[in-house]
């Protein structure tokens, strides 16, 4: 089960329950493998050894929240760990009132691990036949065409999925949104066709970008980012229009402090490893240090901002 998956017939609890039997801790990635937050859990399991064995379980479907309810509810004398994000903590619960768990109260946020920009991106082929280069260059297109453009998400409650529902909602232009069942299928469907654009985070699209496969339109940073040099914020075009991802460790809620603050002394050490820190710069991902109380009140804020913002742009789950 190295690479998180699980025997035929053998459910997600029982494989959980099956690993922990021989002794090791299960970190929940709520997506599908390959991704870049699914690549950081499993550095962070390779390159922490002080705290016994360590596995990683993909755990993908429905946005993220499939994985997140299993850690909530697995109880503290058994907890897991989950990697969580502003989808599984801050956005989902507003876009589904029957979540089968609450992110402030089943879970102790530990630290958080890394934020992430995206990028609008779309096929570069596609993009040189529509002569679309910027964000103005898209605006334009949409603007004479009307035709509504397909955008695809790592799955409902995902950034992506937030960031084309406010492009939408700010600029009044038509968009079809596809989820998916994480970001790598996502992308996928971009690269083969059956989709036109993505919201995609830098780390995963940044590769296709330099290869030159994709092009890169506009940032959703305030500000443009080294690592994409000539790529304008999309606020530049689209006021307003400015958020971020992020990834962070929580265990299930009830664990002891003692244990909380070992894990997360485990997991800070192997952060501030050089040969971590150079895997997380090389793939685009911002390094935060955030622990324990600092990082709950980050994820307070985030349910809160978000909360905001769904509401006040009338952002439905679809």
């Amino acid at each position: 089960m190295a690479n998180g998956a699980y025997p035929a017939g053998l459910s997600e609890d029982s494989a959980a329950e099956a690993s922990r039997t021989r002794g090791e801790l299960q970190l929940v990635v709520p997506y599908s493998a390959g991704g870049p937050l699914d690549r950081s859990a499993r550095k962070l399991v390779q390159e922490t050894n002080s705290i016994g064995r360590l596995q990683v379980l993909n755990v993908p479907g429905e946005g993220g929240a499939t994985g997140a309810a299993m850690v909530a509810r697995t109880g503290s004398r058994d907890p897991l760990l989950l990697m969580g994000t502003v989808a599984t903590q801050a956005i989902l619960p507003w876009l589904n009132p029957q979540l089968p768990y609450d992110p402030l109260r089943d879970f102790q946020p530990l630290m958080l691990v890394a934020r992430m920009p995206h990028v609008l991106v779309m096929r570069s082929e596609l993009a040189l036949q529509w002569r679309i280069y910027s964000p103005d260059d898209l605006l334009r297109f949409m603007a004479k065409h009307r035709q509504p453009l397909r955008y695809a998400s790592a799955g409902n409650g995902s950034i992506g999925h937030i960031a084309g529902k406010l492009f939408q909602t700010l600029t009044r232009v038509p968009l079809l949104h596809l989820p998916f069942a994480g970001a790598r299928p996502a992308l996928s469907a971009l690269l083969e066709g059956s989709a036109d654009l993505m919201f995609d985070n830098v780390a995963s699209a940044l590769p296709h970008v330099q290869a030159g496969r994709l092009k890169a339109i506009g940032v959703t940073s305030r500000t443009p980012l080294p690592l994409l040099p000539g790529v304008p914020s999309l606020s530049d075009s689209v006021r307003d229009l400015h958020l971020a991802t992020w990834f962070g460790l929580f265990a299930t809620a009830g664990i002891s402090d003692a244990l909380a603050k070992r894990w997360v002394g485990a997991f800070a050490q192997t952060l501030q490893k050089p040969q971590v820190q150079q895997y997380f710069d090389a793939m685009g991902v911002i390094r935060e240090d955030l622990r324990l109380q600092d990082f709950a009140r980050l994820v307070q804020t985030e349910h809160s901002f978000y909360g905001q913002l769904i509401k006040a742009n009338h952002i439905l789950p679809g």
